[in-house]
Protein backbone atom coordinates (compact mmCIF):
# COMPACT_ATOMS: atom_id res chain seq x y z
CA UNK A 1 0.00 0.00 0.00
CA UNK A 2 0.97 3.55 -0.85
CA UNK A 3 2.53 5.03 2.28
CA UNK A 4 1.42 8.38 0.95
CA UNK A 5 -2.71 7.52 0.91
CA UNK A 6 -5.21 5.82 2.94
CA UNK A 7 -6.01 2.82 2.21
CA UNK A 8 -9.24 2.26 2.54
CA UNK A 9 -10.95 -1.68 3.32
CA UNK A 10 -14.79 -2.04 2.89
CA UNK A 11 -15.45 -5.05 5.70
CA UNK A 12 -18.13 -7.16 3.94
CA UNK A 13 -17.26 -9.45 6.41
CA UNK A 14 -20.50 -11.52 7.05
CA UNK A 15 -23.17 -9.24 5.13
CA UNK A 16 -23.30 -11.31 2.14
CA UNK A 17 -25.81 -13.27 4.44
CA UNK A 18 -24.71 -16.75 2.63
CA UNK A 19 -25.29 -15.37 -1.09
CA UNK A 20 -22.90 -15.39 -3.62
CA UNK A 21 -24.96 -12.52 -5.21
CA UNK A 22 -24.86 -10.86 -2.89
CA UNK A 23 -21.18 -10.51 -2.49
CA UNK A 24 -20.44 -9.20 -6.22
CA UNK A 25 -22.88 -6.46 -5.37
CA UNK A 26 -21.10 -5.81 -2.49
CA UNK A 27 -18.17 -5.82 -4.32
CA UNK A 28 -19.13 -3.37 -7.15
CA UNK A 29 -20.55 -1.47 -4.67
CA UNK A 30 -17.16 -1.00 -2.86
CA UNK A 31 -15.25 -0.30 -6.24
CA UNK A 32 -18.45 2.44 -7.04
CA UNK A 33 -17.25 4.28 -3.85
CA UNK A 34 -13.80 4.06 -4.93
CA UNK A 35 -12.51 2.50 -1.83
CA UNK A 36 -9.47 0.26 -1.99
CA UNK A 37 -9.72 -3.10 -0.92
CA UNK A 38 -12.93 -5.29 -0.29
CA UNK A 39 -12.42 -7.60 2.84
CA UNK A 40 -14.50 -11.17 3.75
CA UNK A 41 -14.37 -13.77 6.87
CA UNK A 42 -12.88 -16.88 6.07
CA UNK A 43 -13.99 -19.03 9.31
CA UNK A 44 -14.65 -22.36 10.25
CA UNK A 45 -17.47 -23.43 13.08
CA UNK A 46 -15.04 -26.20 14.17
CA UNK A 47 -12.07 -24.11 14.44
CA UNK A 48 -13.65 -20.74 15.95
CA UNK A 49 -15.72 -22.28 18.96
CA UNK A 50 -16.32 -25.38 20.94
CA UNK A 51 -19.77 -27.31 19.91
CA UNK A 52 -20.61 -26.16 23.64
CA UNK A 53 -19.93 -22.81 23.06
CA UNK A 54 -23.40 -21.96 24.62
CA UNK A 55 -26.06 -19.69 23.80
CA UNK A 56 -26.48 -16.17 23.15
CA UNK A 57 -28.38 -13.37 23.58
CA UNK A 58 -28.01 -10.10 21.82
CA UNK A 59 -30.22 -7.13 20.48
CA UNK A 60 -29.90 -4.46 17.38
CA UNK A 61 -32.08 -1.01 17.80
CA UNK A 62 -35.00 -3.15 16.65
CA UNK A 63 -35.40 -6.73 18.48
CA UNK A 64 -33.78 -9.24 20.68
CA UNK A 65 -32.28 -12.00 19.42
CA UNK A 66 -30.98 -15.72 20.85
CA UNK A 67 -29.25 -18.11 18.89
CA UNK A 68 -26.79 -21.04 19.19
CA UNK A 69 -23.11 -19.92 18.86
CA UNK A 70 -21.65 -22.50 17.37
CA UNK A 71 -24.38 -23.24 14.85
CA UNK A 72 -24.83 -19.23 14.46
CA UNK A 73 -20.69 -19.45 13.18
CA UNK A 74 -21.69 -22.15 10.60
CA UNK A 75 -24.38 -20.31 9.16
CA UNK A 76 -22.19 -17.38 8.52
CA UNK A 77 -19.34 -19.13 7.09
CA UNK A 78 -17.74 -18.12 3.29
CA UNK A 79 -18.36 -21.13 0.80
CA UNK A 80 -14.35 -21.96 -0.11
CA UNK A 81 -15.77 -22.38 -3.67
CA UNK A 82 -16.84 -19.01 -3.80
CA UNK A 83 -13.25 -17.38 -3.15
CA UNK A 84 -11.44 -17.89 -6.45
CA UNK A 85 -14.62 -16.46 -7.83
CA UNK A 86 -14.08 -13.01 -5.73
CA UNK A 87 -11.15 -12.83 -6.08
CA UNK A 88 -10.92 -12.75 -9.60
CA UNK A 89 -13.87 -10.45 -9.58
CA UNK A 90 -12.25 -8.03 -7.22
CA UNK A 91 -9.35 -7.62 -9.35
CA UNK A 92 -11.54 -7.23 -13.16
CA UNK A 93 -12.98 -3.93 -10.85
CA UNK A 94 -9.77 -2.73 -9.77
CA UNK A 95 -10.41 -3.57 -6.18
CA UNK A 96 -8.02 -5.39 -3.80
CA UNK A 97 -9.62 -8.64 -2.45
CA UNK A 98 -8.94 -9.24 1.67
CA UNK A 99 -10.13 -11.74 3.48
CA UNK A 100 -9.29 -12.19 7.87
CA UNK A 101 -8.07 -15.40 8.99
CA UNK A 102 -8.96 -17.30 12.22
CA UNK A 103 -7.21 -20.77 12.09
CA UNK A 104 -4.11 -21.79 10.57
CA UNK A 105 -6.64 -23.76 8.25
CA UNK A 106 -7.87 -20.40 6.86
CA UNK A 107 -4.51 -19.06 6.71
CA UNK A 108 -3.11 -22.18 4.83
CA UNK A 109 -5.72 -22.05 2.27
CA UNK A 110 -5.53 -18.62 1.63
CA UNK A 111 -1.69 -18.01 1.14
CA UNK A 112 -2.46 -21.14 -1.33
CA UNK A 113 -4.22 -18.75 -3.05
CA UNK A 114 -1.98 -16.00 -3.70
CA UNK A 115 -3.26 -13.96 -1.29
CA UNK A 116 -1.64 -10.71 -0.95
CA UNK A 117 -1.89 -9.64 2.49
CA UNK A 118 -2.80 -11.46 5.85
CA UNK A 119 -5.62 -9.27 7.75
CA UNK A 120 -5.49 -11.11 11.53
CA UNK A 121 -8.63 -9.66 13.20
CA UNK A 122 -8.38 -8.48 16.91
CA UNK A 123 -9.62 -11.28 18.88
CA UNK A 124 -6.27 -13.29 17.34
CA UNK A 125 -4.24 -11.05 18.41
CA UNK A 126 -3.53 -13.15 21.59
CA UNK A 127 -3.15 -16.18 19.68
CA UNK A 128 0.50 -15.86 19.09
CA UNK A 129 1.01 -19.48 17.10
CA UNK A 130 -1.78 -18.24 14.36
CA UNK A 131 0.57 -15.35 14.42
CA UNK A 132 3.56 -17.01 14.19
CA UNK A 133 2.72 -19.11 11.73
CA UNK A 134 1.16 -16.13 9.59
CA UNK A 135 4.34 -14.65 10.10
CA UNK A 136 6.56 -17.24 8.66
CA UNK A 137 4.89 -16.57 5.16
CA UNK A 138 6.48 -13.31 5.21
CA UNK A 139 3.84 -11.38 3.32
CA UNK A 140 2.61 -7.79 4.89
CA UNK A 141 0.14 -8.10 7.77
CA UNK A 142 -2.85 -6.33 8.77
CA UNK A 143 -3.13 -6.91 12.48
CA UNK A 144 -6.23 -5.46 14.34
CA UNK A 145 -6.02 -4.86 18.08
CA UNK A 146 -9.21 -3.74 19.80
CA UNK A 147 -9.45 -5.02 22.93
CA UNK A 148 -5.67 -5.99 23.59
CA UNK A 149 -3.20 -4.20 26.33
CA UNK A 150 -0.23 -2.91 24.75
CA UNK A 151 2.10 -5.26 26.24
CA UNK A 152 -0.71 -8.07 24.13
CA UNK A 153 0.01 -6.01 20.96
CA UNK A 154 3.99 -5.79 21.77
CA UNK A 155 4.19 -9.45 21.92
CA UNK A 156 2.41 -9.91 18.81
CA UNK A 157 4.63 -7.26 16.88
CA UNK A 158 7.90 -9.45 18.67
CA UNK A 159 6.80 -12.41 17.06
CA UNK A 160 6.18 -11.18 13.69
CA UNK A 161 9.51 -9.25 13.94
CA UNK A 162 11.39 -12.42 14.13
CA UNK A 163 10.38 -13.08 10.18
CA UNK A 164 9.83 -9.24 8.69
CA UNK A 165 8.40 -6.14 9.70
CA UNK A 166 5.78 -5.39 7.03
CA UNK A 167 3.26 -4.79 9.57
CA UNK A 168 0.25 -2.66 10.44
CA UNK A 169 -1.25 -2.22 13.16
CA UNK A 170 -4.98 -1.47 13.20
CA UNK A 171 -6.61 0.85 16.45
CA UNK A 172 -10.48 -0.13 17.16
CA UNK A 173 -12.93 -0.70 19.76
CA UNK A 174 -14.84 -4.45 19.78
CA UNK A 175 -17.94 -2.75 21.02
CA UNK A 176 -20.41 -2.87 18.25
CA UNK A 177 -21.80 -0.29 17.13
CA UNK A 178 -19.28 1.99 19.19
CA UNK A 179 -19.98 5.42 20.64
CA UNK A 180 -18.31 8.03 19.72
CA UNK A 181 -17.66 8.99 23.28
CA UNK A 182 -15.64 5.58 23.39
CA UNK A 183 -13.63 5.95 20.23
CA UNK A 184 -10.33 6.92 22.16
CA UNK A 185 -8.75 7.79 18.99
CA UNK A 186 -5.42 9.02 21.10
CA UNK A 187 -4.30 5.53 21.26
CA UNK A 188 -3.97 5.82 17.30
CA UNK A 189 -0.72 8.30 18.44
CA UNK A 190 0.38 5.83 20.94
CA UNK A 191 0.92 2.98 18.19
CA UNK A 192 2.61 5.65 15.93
CA UNK A 193 4.71 6.36 19.26
CA UNK A 194 5.51 3.20 20.37
CA UNK A 195 5.92 1.43 16.99
CA UNK A 196 7.14 3.80 14.84
CA UNK A 197 8.39 1.44 11.94
CA UNK A 198 4.49 0.22 11.14
CA UNK A 199 1.77 2.10 9.21
CA UNK A 200 -0.78 2.64 11.56
CA UNK A 201 -4.66 2.58 11.03
CA UNK A 202 -8.05 2.02 12.19
CA UNK A 203 -11.01 0.10 11.85
CA UNK A 204 -14.16 1.79 12.67
CA UNK A 205 -17.68 0.54 14.04
CA UNK A 206 -19.55 3.43 14.50
CA UNK A 207 -23.00 4.06 13.36
CA UNK A 208 -22.01 7.42 11.73
CA UNK A 209 -21.04 7.93 8.21
CA UNK A 210 -17.04 9.06 8.25
CA UNK A 211 -17.14 11.18 11.36
CA UNK A 212 -14.35 8.87 13.59
CA UNK A 213 -12.90 8.20 9.81
CA UNK A 214 -11.67 11.75 9.66
CA UNK A 215 -10.34 12.47 13.02
CA UNK A 216 -8.33 9.16 12.49
CA UNK A 217 -6.50 10.60 9.69
CA UNK A 218 -5.82 13.55 11.16
CA UNK A 219 -4.23 11.64 14.26
CA UNK A 220 -1.97 10.20 11.39
CA UNK A 221 -3.95 6.70 10.40
CA UNK A 222 -2.79 5.06 7.40
CA UNK A 223 -5.32 2.96 6.72
CA UNK A 224 -9.36 2.91 7.04
CA UNK A 225 -11.67 0.13 7.54
CA UNK A 226 -15.29 0.10 8.23
CA UNK A 227 -18.43 -2.41 7.38
CA UNK A 228 -20.16 -2.08 4.59
CA UNK A 229 -24.12 -3.80 4.09
CA UNK A 230 -26.59 -3.78 0.97
CA UNK A 231 -29.37 -2.90 3.40
CA UNK A 232 -28.96 -2.31 7.52
CA UNK A 233 -32.14 -3.87 7.87
CA UNK A 234 -31.32 -7.25 6.36
CA UNK A 235 -30.63 -10.01 9.62
CA UNK A 236 -27.53 -10.55 10.68
CA UNK A 237 -25.48 -8.98 13.80
CA UNK A 238 -23.04 -6.64 11.38
CA UNK A 239 -26.13 -5.26 9.30
CA UNK A 240 -27.34 -2.42 11.46
CA UNK A 241 -24.07 -0.38 11.99
CA UNK A 242 -22.87 -1.25 8.54
CA UNK A 243 -22.56 1.53 5.80
CA UNK A 244 -24.46 1.54 2.80
CA UNK A 245 -23.25 1.92 -0.46
CA UNK A 246 -23.96 5.32 -0.84
CA UNK A 247 -22.97 6.19 2.40
CA UNK A 248 -19.27 4.52 1.95
CA UNK A 249 -18.83 6.54 -0.88
CA UNK A 250 -19.12 9.70 1.35
CA UNK A 251 -17.28 8.35 3.54
CA UNK A 252 -14.31 7.41 0.85
CA UNK A 253 -14.96 11.07 -0.25
CA UNK A 254 -14.76 12.52 2.96
CA UNK A 255 -11.46 10.44 3.42
CA UNK A 256 -9.45 12.04 0.70
CA UNK A 257 -10.62 15.67 1.63
CA UNK A 258 -9.32 14.44 5.73
CA UNK A 259 -6.19 14.03 3.50
CA UNK A 260 -6.28 17.28 1.69
CA UNK A 261 -6.95 19.26 4.67
CA UNK A 262 -4.17 17.00 6.92
CA UNK A 263 -1.45 18.27 4.03
CA UNK A 264 -2.38 21.87 4.94
CA UNK A 265 -2.82 22.01 8.13
CA UNK A 266 -6.78 22.47 8.18
CA UNK A 267 -7.38 20.01 10.98
CA UNK A 268 -8.96 20.08 14.05
CA UNK A 269 -9.02 17.46 16.98
CA UNK A 270 -12.20 16.55 18.56
CA UNK A 271 -11.68 15.97 21.96
CA UNK A 272 -14.53 13.30 22.24
CA UNK A 273 -13.52 11.32 19.65
CA UNK A 274 -10.11 11.64 20.65
CA UNK A 275 -10.96 10.49 24.18
CA UNK A 276 -7.94 8.73 26.21
CA UNK A 277 -4.43 7.68 24.47
CA UNK A 278 -4.23 4.33 26.89
CA UNK A 279 -3.43 0.92 24.96
CA UNK A 280 -6.44 -0.80 27.49
CA UNK A 281 -8.81 -2.88 27.27
CA UNK A 282 -11.72 -0.61 27.97
CA UNK A 283 -15.00 -1.04 30.32
CA UNK A 284 -17.33 -1.40 27.31
CA UNK A 285 -14.60 -3.77 25.59
CA UNK A 286 -14.33 -6.32 28.38
CA UNK A 287 -17.88 -8.77 27.27
CA UNK A 288 -16.52 -8.99 23.39
CA UNK A 289 -12.97 -9.83 24.98
CA UNK A 290 -14.24 -12.68 27.39
CA UNK A 291 -16.64 -13.92 24.58
CA UNK A 292 -14.35 -14.02 21.62
CA UNK A 293 -10.73 -14.24 22.59
CA UNK A 294 -9.12 -17.38 22.48
CA UNK A 295 -8.13 -20.09 25.03
CA UNK A 296 -6.99 -23.38 25.11
CA UNK A 297 -9.45 -26.27 24.94
CA UNK A 298 -8.80 -30.03 25.69
CA UNK A 299 -9.67 -31.61 22.13
CA UNK A 300 -10.61 -35.20 23.85
CA UNK A 301 -11.28 -36.31 27.27
CA UNK A 302 -8.24 -36.48 29.23
CA UNK A 303 -7.69 -38.60 32.49
CA UNK A 304 -5.83 -37.61 35.33
CA UNK A 305 -2.39 -38.88 35.34
CA UNK A 306 -2.51 -38.64 31.14
CA UNK A 307 0.36 -36.70 29.86
CA UNK A 308 -1.49 -33.99 27.57
CA UNK A 309 0.11 -33.65 24.24
CA UNK A 310 -0.05 -30.81 22.02
CA UNK A 311 -2.52 -32.64 19.69
CA UNK A 312 -4.63 -33.24 22.41
CA UNK A 313 -5.68 -29.35 22.48
CA UNK A 314 -7.23 -26.86 20.40
CA UNK A 315 -7.11 -23.16 20.52
CA UNK A 316 -10.66 -21.52 20.08
CA UNK A 317 -12.90 -18.64 21.30
CA UNK A 318 -14.31 -18.89 24.46
CA UNK A 319 -18.20 -18.12 23.71
CA UNK A 320 -19.90 -18.51 27.04
CA UNK A 321 -17.39 -21.09 28.63
CA UNK A 322 -14.54 -20.15 31.24
CA UNK A 323 -11.53 -18.85 29.76
CA UNK A 324 -8.05 -21.25 30.51
CA UNK A 325 -4.88 -20.64 29.39
CA UNK A 326 -3.67 -17.74 26.93
CA UNK A 327 -2.43 -20.11 23.32
CA UNK A 328 1.09 -18.61 23.62
CA UNK A 329 1.30 -21.40 26.35
CA UNK A 330 0.52 -24.30 23.93
CA UNK A 331 4.02 -24.91 23.24
CA UNK A 332 4.61 -25.63 27.01
CA UNK A 333 2.75 -28.90 26.09
CA UNK A 334 5.24 -29.67 22.80
CA UNK A 335 8.55 -28.93 24.85
CA UNK A 336 7.54 -30.75 28.14
CA UNK A 337 6.18 -33.38 29.47
CA UNK A 338 3.05 -32.16 31.34
CA UNK A 339 0.11 -34.05 32.49
CA UNK A 340 -3.60 -33.98 34.23
CA UNK A 341 -4.05 -33.23 37.71
CA UNK A 342 -7.47 -34.78 37.48
CA UNK A 343 -9.96 -35.44 35.09
CA UNK A 344 -10.66 -33.05 32.06
CA UNK A 345 -13.22 -33.21 29.95
CA UNK A 346 -13.21 -32.78 25.90
CA UNK A 347 -13.78 -29.13 25.54
CA UNK A 348 -13.05 -28.62 28.85
CA UNK A 349 -10.99 -25.11 29.26
CA UNK A 350 -7.30 -25.85 30.25
CA UNK A 351 -6.67 -24.02 33.16
CA UNK A 352 -2.80 -24.01 35.78
CA UNK A 353 -4.64 -26.27 38.50
CA UNK A 354 -5.77 -28.77 36.01
CA UNK A 355 -2.24 -29.71 34.72
CA UNK A 356 1.33 -30.38 36.60
CA UNK A 357 4.43 -30.66 35.02
CA UNK A 358 6.54 -34.23 35.53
Amino acid sequence: MQKNKVFTIAEIGINHNGSFENCLRLIDAVAAAGADAAKFQLFRARYLYPRSAGELDWKDAKKKYSYNIYSAAERCELATSWIPKLMKYCRSCGVEFLTSVSDPWGLDFMVGLGLKKIKITSYSITNIPLIEKAAVYKLPIILSTGGAMLNEVFDAVAIINKFHNNLSLLHCSIQYPTALRDCNLGVIETLRYAFPENTIGYSDHTKEVSIAPVQAVYLGARIIEKHITLNKSLPGPDHFFALTPCELKRMVADIHSAEKNAVGGKTRINKTLYGSCKKIVYSHEVYMRNFCYSTIFAGRDIKKGERICHRDLKILRIGKKKAGLEPKYLELFRNYRIHASRDIGFEEPISWEAVFHA
